[in-house]
Parts: C-alpha cells; structure tokens; sequence
C-alpha cells in the first residue's frame, strides 16, 4: 500500500491518538506495554524506543501530536494482530477478517485472499506508522514484529497489504476532515 500522505490539519490525530487509547486493550492484552503503548519510532534508525523513561513525560495525546509535529520521533500503533491458528486478522475495532472462509471464488464479506507482505505467521502485529515529512503527516503499514521478550520489537514497512488495504484505508479515512 503506497503511504497516505495528509496535511495535518486534515488528520485529526488527538481522535486518532485518543480512539487508540481507548480501544488497544482488548486487542492487544496478552502483550507487555512496551508493545501495546503508542510506541515511538527513533526517526534516524526506525528503531522502536522501548525505555520507559522516554515515555514518562507523556501525559496526554497532546504530548505524542507535539512530538511528530515537531520531528522528533515517529508514532506507531498497532492496529491489528494476526492468528496463524484461525488465518485471521483482527483489528483495533473489533473487525475479523478471514483468510480461510471461502469456498472457490465464493468469500463472505469478512473474507479475504491476500495479506499481501503482512505476516501470518508467529501472530504479528499489523501496525500504522506516522512520521511527519515535508509538512505531512505520512501513513505507512507496518508488520510489527514484537520480539516476545527474547529481542527488541522492531518494525517493517510493508509495499503491499493485499485485500487488507481497503479496511486499514477506511479507519485513517475516519480521521480526516
């Protein structure tokens, strides 16, 4: 999926910042904070910033919207997680799509193909990646690989997300003017 590229004042990021904080939860329970948190993304080396300390000064969506806005990191949110067991995806809105619930050429609405470059296996995290460059906040889709506690988590952008593309556009479209 080629990157969304918004003008900042026609993303509303404080909603977008505040529904995820609001629903990660549910989806994202068995994983520790440092996977599930908005994380922030060194803009050098892409790397996810796991220390604590960094996110003390957080307090609010105002503080993660000052911090892209100004260049310092990057933001990542997990918006969904995938189930080698089930082949599903299942996103931030309570939204499972199917990978194995077709008969031919016959799918339910809640079916798909293809995922594209986006991980089924080991259940990765499918994540948006925002960075703020040449005065546009940029929407990338992301695999989220979160280490499991064994390695840093780390993320990679993804060209192609399959038939997942239309869900993951129409959420970052909930957010725009």
């Amino acid at each position: 999926m080629e990157a969304i590229r918004i003008n900042p004042e026609e993303f509303k990021l404080i909603n977008f910042i505040n529904y995820y904080n609001d629903n990660y939860e549910e989806l994202l329970s068995d994983f520790p904070n440092y996977v599930s948190r908005i994380c922030l993304i060194d803009k050098d080396y892409m790397d996810v910033v796991t220390f604590d300390e960094d996110y003390e000064e957080l307090e609010n969506a105002h503080d993660y919207e000052s911090l892209l806005l100004n260049e310092e990191y990057a933001l990542h949110f997990v918006i969904g997680r995938t189930d080698e067991n089930l082949e599903s995806v299942e996103f931030i809105d309570g939204e499972t799509k199917s990978l194995k619930n077709y008969v031919d050429d016959i799918y339910e609405e809640s079916s798909i193909k293809d995922i594209g470059d986006l991980n089924l296996d080991l259940n990765h995290l499918v994540g948006l990646l925002l960075d703020f460059e040449d005065n546009e906040i940029v929407i990338s889709v992301v695999n989220f690989e979160h280490g499991g506690e064994l390695s840093m988590p780390r993320i990679i952008e993804v060209d192609d997300c399959g038939d997942l593309e239309e869900t993951i556009r129409a959420l970052v479209n909930r957010f725009t003017a």
